[in-house]
């Protein structure tokens, strides 16, 4: 679910690489075709337009459930269909589960820790979570999505696994999708300020996107059904990485201080020992690199809306029953 989002795309990817029978369903919230049209017409791939808030019959071996508003901005846009999602969606996917006996796969976020009293932030801290502000639906429907997978574990013996996922970034992220590695990204490459919410001094561990996918695909197919962290420990403040981006996409923009948004996370680090033992996981992409290659994706998207962009031409206004109209 969420097959045509930014790191489902690299899941379909990878998983029609090694061979597999994919089929994507996504509603095109947030994903897009253009993620996964490459596949379209293989005999192992099927794109199935549908809300996972509607009960879904099909036959599967493996559920990776993906399918929610992922960046701050998407999921306060519509913070009830957030909830639907991650609640109802994530009850459909395991009733599905729990009928073809698959085993299914929760992308859960590092988002459950809240703004963490404990760094870095290991699977047994139980988190520090505002559950009315602006992020709640986002932060407490993950939470809630962890507790069903349980839930159907203990009950129904439905297999589960449990990803907390931190920080990723690379190709096929949002353009706005609101989240600091495009946020700066984008700044940097129209030569507008990169704006820093707060002081800078909040840190944030980033991974490339290849090496989440990687992290998935080993959770699925391991026998670890506790929640596993996976996320780069390498911690940066936001202002460092402002610096870096500024350095990397070689130009004069500015950086430029605003007030603190709400309820930010102060400090994020995974404590990735767990998928280092269990997995045998970790990051192996440096961060320049990665930068690079989103950076690269960038430059392309911004062409392509440039050369793709519709402008509709103003119809004059016309005289109807006395009155002016304004089509």
């Amino acid at each position: 679910t969420g097959g045509a989002g930014f790191v489902g795309s690299h899941l379909t990817d990878k998983l029609m690489m090694d061979g597999h029978e994919v089929t994507v369903v996504d509603n095109f919230f947030t994903g897009r075709k253009r993620n996964v049209e490459h596949w379209i017409g293989h005999e192992n791939f099927e794109l199935i337009n549908h809300d996972v808030v509607e009960p879904l019959y099909i036959e599967v071996d493996q559920i990776y459930h993906l399918a929610s508003p992922a960046s701050p901005p998407n999921y306060m846009y519509n913070p009830i269909k957030t909830l639907k999602t991650n609640t109802i969606g994530t009850l459909n996917m395991l009733g599905l589960a729990k009928r073809v006996g698959a085993r299914l796969l929760l992308a859960s976020t590092s988002e459950v820790y809240g703004d963490p009293e404990v760094h870095p932030q290991n699977e047994d801290y139980w988190g520090h979570v505002n559950p009315i502000g602006p992020r709640a639906c986002y932060d407490e429907g993950k939470r809630v999505a962890e507790t069903m997978c349980y839930a159907y574990m203990k009950q129904e013996g439905v297999e589960v696994r449990v990803a907390r996922i931190f920080n990723t970034f690379g190709p096929r992220m949002h353009m706005n999708d609101g989240r600091v590695v495009s946020n700066f990204i984008l700044q940097a490459l129209q030569g507008e300020p990169l704006t820093v919410y707060g002081p800078g001094t909040q840190t944030r561990a980033f991974q490339y996107v290849s090496d989440l996918v990687n992290g998935l695909v080993a959770l699925m197919n391991s026998n670890v059904s506790s929640p596993v962290n996976l996320g780069n420990p390498e911690e940066h403040t936001i202002l460092e990485f402002a610096q870096l981006i500024k350095k990397l996409v070689g130009d004069g923009s500015e950086i430029q201080f605003l007030s603190e948004a709400q309820d930010d996370p102060q400090k994020r680090k995974p404590d990735i020992r767990k998928a280092k033992l269990l997995l045998g996981w970790e990051p192996v992409v440096p961060l320049e690199e990665g930068l690079n290659k989103a950076i690269h994706y960038f430059r392309k998207e911004l062409e392509y809306q440039a050369n793709n962009q519709y402008i509709p031409k103003p119809k004059p206004a016309r005289m109807k029953k006395g009155r002016t109209r304004h089509n």
